[in-house]
């Protein structure tokens, strides 16, 4: 299954949570605290960072264990040039224009803040060396720590079973790391819920769904057809904020993600459901496949909230920048790039 409907979709539905929140939404709601801190996690941009974290695991997960199942080995040079290829054209323009903003001082400059973003760091960056305009690359460094170490773990590790007990362990340090990283008050001086721990719990649960469809597609084809009822746990466990027990609400997001990975999971056997072709609308599909550049050049327009003082980050003419761009970008740089994947396929 080389296209799996409802997917893009899905990233257009988590670049619209993100461009929504970075457009100002959450000073729209009423200050109600259930409002804030009940509906709020359900539609902030954050939300979704985590629906495009969840599925991006899940299918990258998918195709390092399908290369290892037909190879017995992952190709690590051709994993790292499909990276680069599909992530750094736009980025090489993103910087290049922050360079300039920040050398023109139009925007806050900070060379070291500017270094940890490019060497994908940024999820660790002190907030001394913060810039908003780079604030959104945090989950750019997160993704790429990841996929450093992923696929060398699926490569030297036989076991399916393996895995998904290091998946396991690495959630339950996520959910450790916060008592750890609130005791010697990291949030003081850095944005500790972006640290790779405990941030990385979407990527893991979407890996961890994607490891345990393929160790018997077969099984769990019969499993979601029959399992009507999987889609309603996965509505159910994504809105847990409004229902879970306030001690919980901090770790909300890894509920949310795994409601997120059921959903995955249910559209990726139910192609021919109600739901699927409900997702499967082209102006969603269309949004979904520039949704990487809308989310790269944001950055610049939008920053990370409606706080930009230049002309090109005002209202309307941010979002109209953002999207005309990534329209751009999307037909004339990323996908002549793209093309080049093909030269780095393994093919015996």
């Amino acid at each position: 299954m080389k296209y799996i409907k409802g997917y893009d979709s899905l990233r257009a539905v988590s670049i619209i949570l993100v461009l929504s929140s970075h457009l100002g939404l959450y000073a729209l709601l009423p200050q109600y605290d259930y409002i804030q801190e009940r509906i709020w996690p359900i539609i902030s941009g954050t939300t979704g960072v985590q629906i495009f974290f969840t599925l991006s695991g899940f299918l990258i997960t998918k195709i390092l264990i399908a290369e290892k199942g037909k190879y017995n080995s992952i190709d690590f040079k051709n994993f790292y040039i499909r990276r680069f290829l599909r992530l750094l054209p736009p980025l090489v323009i993103f910087y290049v224009a922050i360079l300039f903003l920040m050398n023109a001082h139009q925007i806050a400059s900070t060379k070291i803040g500017f270094l940890y973003s490019i060497f994908y760091l940024y999820n660790f960056v002190p907030k001394t060396y913060y810039t908003s305009e780079l604030g959104h690359t945090w989950s750019l460094a997160l993704e790429e720590q990841f996929y450093i170490i992923w696929p060398i773990l699926i490569h030297f590790i036989q076991k399916k079973k393996m895995l998904l007990r290091i998946i396991t362990l690495m959630i339950i340090l996520c959910f450790v790391s916060y008592y750890v990283l609130d005791y010697f008050k990291m949030n003081d001086n850095y944005y500790m819920m972006r640290f790779f721990i405990p941030a990385v719990a979407p990527i893991l649960i979407g890996s961890y769904f994607s490891i345990l469809l393929q160790s018997n597609l077969e099984k769990w084809k019969n499993f979601f057809h029959e399992n009507k009822k999987i889609f309603i746990y996965s509505i159910l466990l994504f809105i847990f904020p409004l229902y879970g027990f306030a001690f919980l609400l901090k770790f909300a997001f890894i509920f949310q993600s795994i409601g997120i990975g059921l959903f995955l999971s249910w559209i990726f056997f139910n192609q021919e459901s109600r739901t699927t072709t409900v997702l499967n609308k082209p102006i969603l599909n269309f949004i979904g496949k520039i949704s990487y550049g809308i989310y790269v050049y944001q950055g610049l327009f939008l920053t990370t909230g409606p706080s930009g003082e230049l002309w090109i980050q005002q209202f309307p003419q941010n979002i109209l920048l953002t999207v005309g761009i990534a329209i751009l970008s999307y037909f004339l740089l990323e996908q002549p790039i793209l093309k080049m994947k093909k030269h780095f396929v393994r093919s015996k």
